[in-house]
């Protein structure tokens, strides 16, 4: 049988001493893909029934885990693809509203990035695929040239290179940008409205090139961070503007000595902040790092894993301060002997923000998706649907107002609360406007704010934003009466 379902407390005997007491509770479910390894998961709505699904990379076949709802996945339905991928991420390329797949070759692999256009059922067909040179790559996906459509920026040994999408599932080369070679990600470092790019090579090179919004990018400010292994965005410093937590370490037999530190741009420089030590197994590194809100406290955590032939599978999460400092490690949830990849995302719609992650097995020969489910962070307010019902050049947004309801007579202050949910990419904003001036805002897809009212009628207005810049709005009228 291919299934593992596990429901598991938060709990770990193996590293009690060395890690502080959980501060969120989790359940796991991992179940197997059937093939060797995996090295990249996805999540999204493949199959159209408003209920978020995994898509893994294994070493030969691609497994697609279909959710039933409540953090609960079927057994995979694997088909072949390109052997020796690795990353890889969802969007609508085409606009016929089915998710597609972007990926590229796993770390040490030849190849290039392989589209893979979905046929709204969790299978998928083999789209344009792009020759990429040596043996490291890396992609992001966001809208670079301000046409709402998904771009990718592609890091090879040659640098990276951004190609902007057009709308057909076919792209074209609009920039060459000269780090790369290791991981690259992508957000908005100047909060200027315009996607950013944030490359890395391995001679601990970061470059932030700063986005014209038109496809092209201002040299790039160059930062070095010693042993850099991978990055992390998000609002680290709890001020609206995207910045970096990188995972960086160093080996040292027969120890990995590994921290995080958070950077951001300032003042035209990329500064380092306030490094975090990662209490460490000895024998195996961590490899991997995701931002989210994983408490509900709206400032932005991280999940950490890693692992290998000596250690087994590690996992590890750190809570943010708000201030670029972080609280722990904690131990965190972790299955098979390797972790590459992880993502945080809601992936039961209950506002909690859990997390993904692709294992391999290497002693057992087998690869497949993990489900870390929290149970525990505040909820705020639970998302609503966002799929496609048919066919349509129109990426599905939808917002979900918890507080006020309509019509809902509040006091001199009080608490909106409300959530965002993505079919195309995900909700990475949400803002609150009343009475048609913006009053808050938060980088995920929840927002709470507490608010002074003036006395009389007013109308809120949610909107909630994805990773190409397309955006919707909910408005509910209430009374502040005191």
């Amino acid at each position: 049988m291919p299934r593992i379902s596990l429901v598991l407390a938060f709990a770990s005997l193996l590293a009690a001493a060395e890690f502080a007491p959980a501060q969120v509770n989790f359940n796991q479910i991992a179940i197997n893909s059937g093939d060797t390894a995996s090295t990249g998961i996805a999540v999204g709505d493949f199959d159209n029934d408003g209920i978020l699904d995994f898509i893994t990379i294994n070493t030969s076949t691609l497994s697609f885990y279909k959710g039933l709802g409540g953090g609960n996945y079927a057994n995979p339905v694997n088909q072949p693809i390109t052997a020796n991928l690795g990353q890889v991420m969802a969007a609508d390329f085409n606009r016929d509203g089915n998710l597609d797949l972007a990926a590229v070759p796993t770390n040490g692999a030849t190849g290039g990035l392989n589209i893979f256009l979905g046929n709204g059922d969790g299978t998928f067909r083999a789209g344009t695929y792009i020759a990429l040179p040596g043996t490291q790559h890396f992609l992001t996906l966001a809208d670079f040239n301000g046409d709402h459509l998904p771009d990718i920026a592609v890091s090879d040994v040659q640098g990276t290179q951004v190609y902007v999408g057009n709308g057909d599932g076919t792209f074209k080369l609009a920039s060459s940008l000269d780090v790369g070679g290791w991981q690259v990600v992508s957000g908005d470092f100047n909060s200027d409205g315009h996607q950013d790019i944030v490359a890395s090579n391995l001679g601990d090179q970061v470059a932030l090139y700063l986005g014209n919004g038109d496809g092209t990018f201002a040299p790039g400010v160059v930062q070095t961070v010693s042993d850099l292994q991978w990055m992390a965005v998000g609002d680290f410093y709890n001020d609206r503007i995207q910045s970096l937590l990188v995972l960086a370490g160093n080996y040292t037999p027969p120890n990995f000595s590994e921290w995080i530190v958070p950077v951001r741009y300032t003042n035209g420089q990329l500064v380092v902040g306030t490094i975090t030590t990662l209490a460490q197994s000895i024998g195996d590194p961590y490899q991997a790092i995701a931002a989210g809100d994983l408490d509900g406290d709206f400032k932005d955590d991280a999940y950490i894993v890693g692992g290998g032939f000596n250690t087994g599978a590690i996992a590890v999460y750190v809570l943010g301060n708000g201030d670029g400092t972080f609280q722990g490690p904690f131990q965190g949830l972790y299955w098979g002997d390797l972790q590459a990849d992880v993502l945080i995302r809601d992936l039961n719609g209950d506002s909690r923000h859990d997390v993904a992650i692709p294992f391999t097995s290497i002693f057992d020969d087998v690869g497949g998706m993990d489900a870390v489910i929290n149970t525990s962070a505040a909820v705020n307010c639970p998302l609503a649907s966002a799929s496609i019902t048919s066919a349509t050049l129109s990426k599905a947004l939808t917002v979900n107002i918890c507080a006020p309801y309509r019509g809902e007579i509040v006091g001199q202050t009080f608490t909106f609360k409300g959530s965002g949910q993505a079919f195309n990419g995900v909700a990475k904003r949400m803002e609150l406007w009343i009475d048609g001036k913006k009053v808050a805002e938060n980088l995920e897809d929840q927002l709470k704010a507490t608010v002074s009212l003036t006395r009389g009628n007013h109308v809120a207005s949610f909107v909630v934003v994805n990773t190409f810049d397309e955006y919707t709005s909910k408005t509910v009228n209430f009374t502040a009466q005191y």
